[in-house]
């Protein structure tokens, strides 16, 4: 009698350590269901991201390959033609981008898991506080570039934009776009400069071999030569080639600078020697305005190291060696129809080239004899404040001395031989026409209504608002000429887009150089990419929007940011 309880005892403790090994079988049960859902929620988030860093990957590339080599008859609309190929690649890749991006959008507000699930709220509260400078200049232009199409009232121009430019609200959406995909799913921005680079070189070897006359893609069959010296290489109108010239060209100069492996410090010197050849025979001097100011972004950072201002030395040499073997090359198959222009004649024909050439090299020289010396960083660091600041001066007084030319209040002597350089001479021919131009689109802003000045007329509605309240002043000037922009791209997304998308704009661009310039030591294709985007701005201060540019900035601007966000400073 005395052992039953203890019987009793131990048979409740069996039924009750086997109770809990069934409960907690089950909780482990349930804990495996749940963890196996969750896992579930979480692979299919990150199967979808790998799918949109792939899919922007495979849309870039296609983009750089299509716009930069597609043709359909030639030289003959082919503007239009290279557009046709970028709607397409952008239609088809964004389609399948937006698709995964909506998929991924729902997942994580309607996810099971718990530590995947949150609210709208929570979500874009963390996009919110993502957004750095540059992303709010974006999406700020897009919102003042839709709510243009609707101030300016030119609907159907305003969609696709006009004929033969096509820079409507569709192609702004598109290169939002760009920037915003590549800047959140670049993953695999080194293959998409990759294939940008590899397509470049390329094209800057044809446009070389075109300047000889040497035409190895056919485009020149049945052209004369003064058609020859108009169109180059696969873009088309020369000016048209300079402009992907110049942002394609500080990609590889970068590389050439600042890379540490071998293979590809040579690939980028490669690079950098066809792009010169290139620059110096595409006659074009807006070009030369775009040359400077990437090598300002460039010199600025290379002086704070010794071996890459060696470097950025050895680029100057390659730029005037350039210059003087094209000189002899092009005596081999001359064109008699190509005209130079003043800066083109300077760098290819002028006895200061060469001095120029000598004087680099003596830098040269004189920096590798003193490479085993200290160097005075931070002494060095004030040439880079002073060259921006001779720059800047420099602008200032050439603009005073058109200004003073233009109304005789210069010296006889000094007026007199200002007068032999034609950009000095302020008229309706200045700059090959776009003195006329400037003048006649300060007039038509200053005329706009105060709704068209703010939000402007509508994307690529130039055009379409000249003819309406301008038209009879156009075809004075022009005739049936269509006066499709003001050949100034920020003034023409003035009248276009009214002062708040134009201060976006500019305000995407300027904010853009500077965090990227600042963040460079993170990795130097920032600076590659702040030098493409200071020498778009510059160049296309005397030209304009069009698919052969435009894309690719966007591009570089978005690896720019990837390349920023990941070292989790946005908002520098």
């Amino acid at each position: 009698m005395t052992n039953l309880p203890m019987c009793i005892n131990i048979e409740s403790a069996k039924e009750n350590k086997a109770g809990q090994r069934e409960s907690q079988h089950m909780s482990n049960k349930v804990k495996k269901a749940q963890n196996r859902k969750q896992g579930k929620s979480v692979s299919g988030q990150e199967m979808l991201v790998t799918a949109m860093e792939y899919i922007v990957a495979a849309a870039m590339a296609a983009m750089c390959v299509a716009v930069s080599f597609y043709a359909e008859d030639g030289y003959h609309q082919i503007g239009n033609a290279k557009f046709a190929a970028y709607r397409t690649v952008m239609t088809v890749g964004f389609s399948l981008f937006l698709a995964s991006g909506a998929a991924l959008l729902f997942l994580r507000l309607y996810g099971t898991g718990r530590e995947q699930k949150f609210s709208a709220a929570d979500f874009f509260g963390r996009v919110k506080e993502r957004l750095s400078v540059t992303d709010f200049c974006v999406l700020a232009y897009l919102v003042f570039s839709t709510i243009s199409v609707v101030s300016g009232g030119f609907y159907k121009d305003a969609l696709w934009g006009s004929f033969g430019w096509n820079m409507g609200w569709m192609s702004q959406l598109s290169f939002v776009l760009i920037y915003l995909a590549v800047s959140r799913f670049g993953r695999h921005y080194r293959s998409i400069l990759i294939v940008f680079g590899g397509s470049a070189l390329f094209v800057f070897l044809i446009g070389v071999l075109h300047r000889m006359l040497i035409d190895p893609i056919g485009f020149y069959e049945g052209l004369q030569g003064y058609q020859m010296a108009q169109f180059l290489s696969t873009m088309g109108q020369a000016t048209w080639y300079a402009s992907y010239l110049v942002v394609a060209l500080p990609v590889g100069v970068a590389v050439f600078l600042f890379s540490e492996k071998s293979l590809w410090r040579a690939a980028g010197g490669v690079y950098t020697a066809v792009g010169f050849a290139s620059l110096v025979t595409q006659n074009s001097d807006s070009a030369y305005f775009a040359l400077a100011g990437f090598m300002l972004v460039f010199f600025w950072v290379c002086v704070k190291r010794r071996e890459t201002l060696n470097r950025f030395v050895e680029v100057c040499t390659l730029f005037f060696a350039a210059g003087k073997v094209m000189h002899f090359l092009m005596q081999i198959h001359p064109n008699p129809d190509l005209e130079y222009d003043f800066i083109t004649e300077l760098i290819l024909d002028s006895k200061a080239a060469w001095i120029l050439l000598g004087i680099c090299l003596l830098l040269c020289l004189l920096l590798y004899a003193r490479r085993n010396r200290p160097y005075q960083a931070v002494r060095m660091q004030w040439a880079g404040r002073a060259a921006v600041f001779m720059a800047a001066a420099a602008v200032i007084v050439l603009v005073g001395l058109v200004v003073l030319q233009s109304r005789g209040a210069l010296p006889d002597r000094l007026g007199g031989a200002l007068s032999a350089v034609s950009y000095f001479n302020w008229n309706d021919a200045w700059g090959n026409g776009r003195g006329r131009i400037w003048s006649f689109a300060v007039r038509v802003f200053a005329g706009e209504s105060i709704l068209h000045k703010l939000f402007g007329v509508g994307p690529d509605c130039f055009s379409s608002y000249v003819e309406a309240v301008h038209g009879e002043e156009a075809y004075l000037l022009w005739g049936d000429k269509i006066l499709t922009n003001a050949h100034n791209e920020w003034l023409t997304t003035l009248v276009n887009t009214g002062i708040l998308g134009a201060l976006s704009y500019i305000g995407i661009f300027v904010s853009a150089v500077r965090r990227y310039v600042r963040a460079w030591q993170q990795d130097y294709l920032l600076v590659g990419a702040a030098a493409s985007a200071v020498s778009y701005m510059a160049y296309n201060f005397f030209c304009y929007q069009q698919v052969c540019c435009t894309p690719f900035v966007f591009l570089l601007l978005g690896v720019g940011e990837y390349l920023v966000r990941k070292t989790g400073r946005q908002d520098q």
